[in-house]
């Protein structure tokens, strides 16, 4: 009890192991986000480890039945070994598993029993000790450093991994993170059929849950990989009650609909999750029976032998998790050449697809190429393959040019690619006919195109052309067009990367400017919106250095357009952080840093002691409710000198701040602290609706942009914005940029209550005093993956602070 091992001591144990076992090979695969190490412990029997290469190869061919015969698979699976993987804490105060790999990682090693000698003989682990090293250490070190306080076993106030926190298990289809990179690396070099994926929940509920999973699951999974999951699942449960351990329940809660969580899903393996009940940390917890949630009181068919109620500590959290450990490993082991063949038969199916859709085309011409090699790039890191026809050619009726990508369907993972291209239908699912609608575990939207602003064309029929693999995509090359004597270059609003070109220019000290109007140079109009650089001495250079980094184009203009123009400061950001520790916070941050904005972190500590103006002009509240903002954490959950919010002056700071000239973006949720605060005539339409009534759990919907404003500089009319927990702005005052349709915006995933949306408003730019306050009631940076909708908040930015007058 109120024991825990660090970061440090961990890897130190693994190297210990290393040399000291013919079993253990303790590989660094790379470095995590805060530069420490990143280790997979390779476990098997050592006569494996002298052939583990071969082994590795035998995964490779059957992961692509169309390099061998079924007569050579069938060899393969007699020889070859399950290769299992255990992914352990990669949410850090979910500690458990990280503690019980060492234990499990030395009785691999020691032990010669009949079971650990059949796991060894049959069985490639790669064992991931900790998916989180960064976040077990921050974690840690605040447990021991409050210990014997009563702020023993709370939470930090900052988030347990540098930029994403618990969101690091919503990367595993856009891999922003270097962990969850590092990760995939290994999994597609060694394709395991089974992935144990090792979290903690709640305390009051069962003590651990393993698969079955909940309906839904995602469409394109295969029906075999959901059976095993059952399988396995349900193996693990009756190991661990013939044991004698009470509370293990499955086919509760959990769902497997977001491939955000499960990656191995559409690659050929299962994700095993597994949910213990949690401590305050390392520090046991006893629970009355009365205390426990109702569904886990009763003997049923989903937990047959209920806990009673007592002490849970730490030893008990490892126990079960070592137990669905072994469980797993034994089964992988007992029906080695079951999970072969199985694997093998899931990717036989996906490259002898038949079924429509046949491809997806992504058209070379698109108005943000860089982003659509971005995204293509994931899908590629995916393991998918991608195609470029060498000719024109027809498909379902229309005629495409050469140079056209495609991604074909019958290929191993023409799963997953489909999954990620494709518009979700989340499905309608109801206990009983008049029952209420069942609503998902998770957000129900994940397409791709839509999410980065991406045209995607599915096709239906098969089509014939020439067309090679792509094995590396290059970034779009960029283009200088110098003239003599030039005013100044001109280039476009449309990319992202067009952005980052502006905070290059703008951090060297040039003047660059937004024309607000069309104008005409050069034999052609350029719209509104064009960013303009004045020259001087050394600009060219620089913007070489630009076309090459990012691909930009610019042009040179002879003459100075006679136009107003939004001239561009450099802008004091600040960024409100919350020592709540808000995830969306940190992907703010990343996001920010990944296009090279300069800001500075700002803490309750600093706006309550106000004068603002003084050192920002512009200031964001990311996705945060207003009570959260104003009151903080309780002194009962974290130290004084984190505890409180800005409080009631810092609302008058915030306030006096764009009275001053100031700029407030308020982000999704946080849009309730200036309606409420500054008693703006807008309202959240859905504030008080019910579930029944209103309810989109993360779907994608169709938005109308009005393109003349700043804020909406390079969009065009129709977009797409992600919707999750949000406001639907009824909004009086101001200007409405962003707005929703008069009919279901619906796009992808799912809407009940659609009507609330109607002509209601989703960005909004409001007037105060002489600043003004911009209101994007959306998660305009969607886990680092809503590229498309990034520019709003990037226009905001620098319109925040801009100055309207001649070019």
């Amino acid at each position: 009890d109120r024991k825990v091992a660090d970061m440090h001591q961990i890897l130190d144990y693994f190297a210990k192991l290393d040399k000291a076992s013919e079993r253990i090979v303790v590989k660094e695969v790379g470095k995590t986000t805060m530069g420490n190490p990143f280790i997979v412990a390779f476990i098997t029997s050592a006569e494996n480890h002298k052939n583990l290469e071969k082994y590795r190869q035998y995964q490779q061919m059957l992961a692509d039945p169309r390099k061998i015969t079924d007569k050579e698979a069938e060899g393969i699976i007699s020889q070859g070994k399950a290769v299992v993987m255990i992914n352990c804490s990669i949410h850090a105060s979910e500690i458990g598993a990280c503690q019980m790999s060492m234990e499990l990682a030395y009785d691999l090693a020691a032990k010669n029993d009949k079971n650990t000698k059949e796991i060894l003989d049959n069985v490639i682990l790669l064992l991931v000790p900790m998916h989180n090293p960064d976040g077990i250490q921050l974690v840690v070190d605040w447990y021991k450093k409050n210990l014997g306080t009563k702020y023993e076993g709370l939470r930090m106030p900052w988030l347990y991994h540098k930029y994403v926190g618990h969101d690091n298990n919503r990367d595993w289809y856009m891999f922003t993170q270097v962990e969850s990179r590092l990760t995939i690396k290994v999994h597609n070099a060694w394709h395991p059929q089974a992935i144990l994926d090792m979290h903690q929940m709640g305390g009051r509920g069962a003590r651990i849950f393993v698969p079955p999973f909940v309906d839904p699951y995602e469409p394109n999974i295969d029906p075999i990989l959901r059976q095993q999951v059952a399988m396995m699942g349900t193996f693990i449960a009756s190991e661990m009650t013939a044991e004698g351990k009470a509370g293990v329940i499955h086919s509760n809660r959990y769902d497997a609909w977001t491939p955000a969580r499960a990656y191995h899903h559409y690659h050929g393996g299962i994700r095993i999750l597994t949910e213990v009940a949690s401590i305050k940390l390392a520090t046991p917890v006893t629970i009355k029976f009365e205390d426990l949630a109702a569904y886990v009181k009763e003997p049923s068919v989903k937990m047959p032998m209920p806990w009673k109620g007592g002490r849970w500590a730490l030893r008990d959290i490892v126990d079960y998790d070592y137990s669905a450990a072994k469980a797993t490993l034994t089964n992988a082991a007992r029906l080695r050449e079951n999970w072969l063949r199985n694997f093998y038969r899931i990717h036989k199916k996906a490259v002898n697809r038949t079924e429509p859709p046949f491809a997806y085309l992504i058209p070379a011409k698109q108005k943000d190429l860089s982003t659509t090699i971005k995204m293509m790039n994931v899908l590629q890191m995916g393991a998918v393959e991608i195609h470029r026809a060498s000719e024109s050619f027809m498909a379902d009726g229309h005629e495409y040019p050469e140079g056209t990508y495609i991604f074909f369907l019958a290929q191993p993972y023409g799963g997953f690619a489909k999954t990620m291209l494709e518009n979700q239908v989340y499905p309608e699912i109801r206990e009983y006919p008049g029952a209420p609608l069942k609503t998902p575990y998770d957000v129900v939207a994940h397409t791709l195109p839509l999410l980065m602003g991406v045209e995607a064309i599915q096709i239906k029929d098969p089509f014939k052309v020439k067309s090679v693999q792509v094995d590396k995509l290059s970034r779009p090359k960029g283009k200088i067009e110098t003239v003599d004597n030039a005013f100044g270059y001109a280039w476009g609003h449309a990319t992202n990367d067009d952005i980052v070109a502006l905070n290059r220019l703008v951090k060297k000290g040039y003047s660059v400017f937004w024309s607000s109007e069309n104008f005409p140079a050069k034999g052609k109009t350029y719209p509104s919106g064009t960013m303009i650089v004045r020259n001087k001495k050394g600009l060219v250079e620089d913007l070489k250095s630009i076309v090459n980094d990012l691909g930009v184009y610019f042009e040179g203009l002879t003459a100075k357009p006679d136009i107003k123009a939004y001239a561009l400061n450099p802008v004091r950001l600040g960024l409100y952080k919350s020592w709540t520790a808000s995830m969306d916070e940190g992907w703010t941050r990343w996001v920010l840093e990944q296009y090279e904005f300069p800001y500075k972190s700002i803490h309750d500590k600093e706006i309550r002691k106000g004068n603002l103006n003084k050192n920002f002009d512009v200031i964001i509240f990311p996705d945060l409710r207003t009570n959260t903002i104003i009151n903080g954490a309780s002194k009962e959950s974290l130290p004084p000198e984190y505890s409180g919010g800005i409080g009631e002056i810092g609302v008058k700071n915030i306030k006096e701040f764009v009275q001053k000239g100031g700029t407030l973006i308020t982000l999704n949720s946080a849009a309730d602290f200036p309606l409420k605060q500054f008693s703006l005539t807008i309202e959240n339409s859905v504030e008080k609706a019910d579930r029944k009534s209103f309810f989109v759990p993360g779907s994608l919907l169709k938005v109308l942009i009005d393109t003349t404003h700043p804020i909406a500089y390079g969009y065009e009319r129709e977009g797409a914005v992600f919707f999750r927990r949000s406001p639907v702005l009824a909004a009086k005052e101001g200007k409405s940029i962003v707005a929703y349709p008069p009919h279901n915006p619906l796009l992808s995933g799912w809407v009940n209550g659609e009507d609330y949306f109607y002509n209601k408003s989703a960005l909004v730019d409001v007037p105060l005093g002489d600043g003004k306050i911009i209101i994007i009631g959306f998660p305009v940076l969607y886990r680092g993956q809503s590229h498309s909708t990034f520019k709003l908040l990037f226009n905001s930015i620098y319109y925040g602070a801009s100055s309207l007058g001649e070019l």
